[in-house]
């Protein structure tokens, strides 16, 4: 088990409420830093990682110097970082990225697979551009577990994971379905099959087909259970299990929206967080359309009135909770100030006082109302150098 330090460092994804946090945190001098991490190699033994944070540290040290921040303050706010920096057991435990976010009253520690340029970021909110790929809308998920013996089901999404109480929504398992009597033909099937590896069902044989019907009567069962859960709130289904099992259920299912492929799985030695990871993985190609089809819907309102790249329509609507879709160019910035009273966007250099970063004020806006943000190459935006472009809802 890994030693963790005394604050709370995170090697999950970031939660709901720790999001919640950083697009909601306005305060003077929030520090947002970014740096490029290491699992394994050279670099970690030589503590690269932690070398790479006390740079970035002594920058921001500079920084609260030049605006007459007294020596004992800067500690005091730095101190939890410093700590960190400092921990030789938790640079060997890293991601590809680690981002650190560091309030007068709050600091986290979020171990992410998002390889970053290290760089540093003080404003009156959190600097949130660089973790748009970790930071999309936490769209939930439902992963089935199934099994002849045991039926369990779980509500997840990109940030946590956790198993539904079903109840008598669906029968827990084989017998409660088909009758004990299974069981005399379950191991006379498994005895027939034993010299012949797994179980499948391509035979003809009066036994396997019997069985298969008793199988399907009671997936039939639980589909008629999960169809009461997702009227209510509807999700994609992964279905972990063996293949067999699988395609035996998928033959019954009448939920359309199911993940293409199952995930393969020891149930009774995987993890929360190996469900959780396997359960994206299979829906990967389901929200890659999603993010594909945004953009289509984009491209075609692009002009009405419904979508635009103009930073100032964007922020404003932004303001209003209309951004349905957020798109950013992948490494692109526009600095300047917004005024949320008078609504007026000045572009500017990031070295005049007062100047932050539009494109993250809009990422914020986008995330605080529930609307989705995806990072798209610089190239493939309207113009090939559009930094940002948004979807509305109206």
């Amino acid at each position: 088990m890994i030693k963790m330090p005394k604050h709370t460092f995170q090697k999950e994804p970031i939660s709901e409420s720790d999001l919640k946090k950083l697009i909601e945190t306005r305060e003077p001098h929030c520090i947002s830093l970014y740096i490029p991490t290491h699992v394994t190699g050279e670099e970690v033994l030589q503590q690269k990682d932690a070398k790479t944070l006390g740079t970035e540290i002594r920058k921001i040290r500079k920084a609260l110097e030049s605006i007459s921040w007294t020596p004992e303050a800067i500690e005091n706010l730095l101190a939890p970082i410093l700590e960190l920096a400092s921990d030789g057991e938790y640079w060997r435990h890293q991601s590809e990225g680690l981002a650190l976010f560091r309030s007068a009253n709050w600091f986290r520690a979020f171990r992410v697979p998002v390889s970053f340029d290290a760089m540093h970021y003080i404003g009156d909110r959190f600097y949130l551009v660089p973790l748009v790929p970790e930071l999309r809308k936490p769209n939930h998920f439902y992963l089935l577990s199934l099994e002849l013996e045991r039926v369990r089901m779980f509500k997840g999404s990109e940030f946590e994971i956790s198993e539904l109480n079903l109840g008598d929504l669906i029968p827990q398992q084989k017998e409660e379905r088909v009758g004990y009597d299974y069981e005399q033909k379950g191991l006379q099937f498994r005895s027939q099959h034993q010299a012949h590896g797994p179980a499948g069902f391509h035979g003809h044989a009066e036994a396997d087909r019997d069985r298969k019907d008793e199988i399907q009567r009671f997936f039939r069962e639980v589909d008629r259970g999960l169809q009461t859960i997702l009227k209510k709130d509807p999700g994609p289904l992964v279905i972990a299990s063996q293949e067999y099992l699988a395609a035996l259920y998928r033959d019954v299912s009448s939920i359309e929206d199911t993940a293409a492929e199952t995930l393969v799985v020891n149930l009774s030695e995987a993890t929360l967080p190996e469900l959780q990871e396997g359960a994206l993985e299979k829906l990967r190609p389901l929200r890659e359309s999603v993010h594909e089809n945004k953009w289509a819907a984009f491209s075609e309102m692009h002009g009405t009135g419904k979508a635009s790249t103009q930073m100032d329509k964007i922020l404003i609507a932004g303001l209003e909770g209309r951004i349905d879709t957020l798109f950013i160019g992948r490494g692109a910035e526009l600095w300047g100030t917004f005024d949320d009273q008078s609504l007026e966007v000045l572009p500017a250099d990031k070295s005049i006082q007062g100047s932050g970063s539009l494109l993250n004020g809009a990422v914020q806006l986008t995330l605080l109302h529930g609307g989705q943000v995806y990072e798209r190459d610089l190239a493939d935006m309207p113009g090939g150098d559009v930094i940002a472009a948004a979807l509305f809802r109206y």
